[in-house]
């Protein structure tokens, strides 16, 4: 049924958000996740006594509550091979059009990474409020690149370990009940993230990977708006519309924060039928800093699926841009394929994003397979060129 969709969705955000709490900066996950859609290939077929799409399931379908442990394997060019464990919680006390979704995850992987992370997302008045938390402890093994185009391009790293605790409250009001706007949520998010870093010593030949000691023990407390735009025909499976997320988050000294810099972060994708197993995704990032951003709140490649193939946090700096394109095809009632190429920028602050960005490129393919058709629930496996190598992507739903 349409609940086991999102079920998986938090499933998945909370094991990609519990991948990295210490790490926010290298792979942070918006909000937008919970509402993507598992499977764009095409609708899902409604199974018997389920309501067709596009409209809502009666209330007492909407009630009862549901419960999925779901074991989720993780693949990632920069956390390594491995696997999550999930428990999440589908209910609708309110009879909200939303359902609300509370989830638990932990994960480990080959590099030696492990997390845990607890996520809730609830809808209330109906769907006038819409509530979302996340608290999330982990201690996470990366590479170190520097900060900067030519850092990146050098390829040179040191062993970076980051253990940390992340939390986050969001807040979102529908200020207008009719036409366009109606699809608008407004409101602010407070954020706090706290981290213990250890870097391997650098070489003397490369002192730009040497990290200030501050910054190795230090905090973010931030504050700011938020927003979500949503036209999509159906929230799990969506063939036409858009989604658009965006926070505008100040760092607080009066909350604690050892930073008060300033970062934008803006997400959008559209969907566009093409035939009847043919749909077209199309993503847009966009993320700009300013101030004195500590390097693990820098805008970074790699992060929501912005341009696969590039390991995340080997590019970051002030301000990033991407944009991707993916179509997707339904070949058999099990197989699928797509194919995806994306370009994208980066620059030193935002008023260089335009002028002197460095651009980067990449492409790829992948399969997918239908293992639950009653769900809808796909197993996904991707390979991604980029300018320095291939990466192998594999998980549950769709990457945007």
């Amino acid at each position: 049924m349409r609940r086991v969709r999102s079920w998986l969705m938090g499933t998945i955000t909370v094991a990609a958000m519990a991948m990295a709490p210490a790490a926010w900066g290298q792979a942070a996950i918006m909000p937008e996740e919970l509402d993507r859609q598992t499977d764009t290939l095409g609708p899902a077929p409604s199974e018997p006594g389920e309501p067709p799409h596009g409209t809502e399931a009666a209330p007492d379908d909407r009630v009862k509550p549901d419960l999925l442990i779901a074991p989720i394997p993780v693949s990632n060019p920069a956390f390594g091979t491995g696997g999550a464990l999930a428990g999440v919680l589908y209910y609708n006390p309110n009879n909200s059009p939303k359902p609300w979704v509370t989830a638990v995850a932990a994960g480990y992987t080959s590099t030696d990474s492990w997390a845990a992370g607890l996520f809730h997302n609830m809808a209330l008045d109906d769907d006038r409020f819409r509530i979302t938390a996340l608290a999330g402890y982990g201690d996470v093994r990366l590479k170190f690149y520097g900060i900067g185009s030519n850092a990146g391009d050098a390829g040179v790293s040191v062993k970076l370990r980051d253990r940390g605790l992340m939390t986050y409250l969001d807040g979102q009001m529908r200020i207008f009940d009719k036409g366009l706007l109606s699809n608008l949520h407004v409101g602010a998010r407070v954020s706090f993230l706290r981290v213990r870093s250890s870097i391997s010593i650098p070489t003397p030949n490369h002192p730009e990977l040497e990290l200030p000691d501050f910054e190795l023990r230090s905090g973010v407390a931030a504050i700011g708006p938020s927003f979500t735009f949503d036209t999509r025909n159906h929230p799990f499976t969506p063939r036409k519309g858009v989604l658009v997320t965006g926070t505008w988050m100040f760092g607080a000294g009066f909350l604690g924060s050892d930073f008060e810099h300033r970062k934008l972060e803006i997400l959008s994708t559209a969907f566009f039928p093409l035939g009847k197993g043919t749909v077209l995704a199309v993503r847009k990032t966009m993320c700009a800093t300013s101030g004195n951003a500590p390097y693990y709140d820098l805008c970074m490649f790699g992060r929501n699926n912005d341009l696969r193939g590039y390991e995340a946090g080997r590019y970051r700096d002030g301000a990033t841009w991407a944009l991707q394109a993916e179509v997707r095809q339904r070949v058999t009632g099990k197989l699928g394929v797509v194919g995806f190429a994306g370009v994208g920028g980066i620059a030193a602050s935002s008023k260089d994003i335009w002028k002197h960005s460095h651009v980067l490129a990449s492409g790829g393919a992948g399969l997918r397979y239908l293992a639950s058709k009653a769900n809808n629930v796909n197993l996904r496996l991707d390979v991604a060129w980029g300018k320095d190598g291939a990466a192998v992507y594999f998980g549950i739903g769709e990457a945007f």
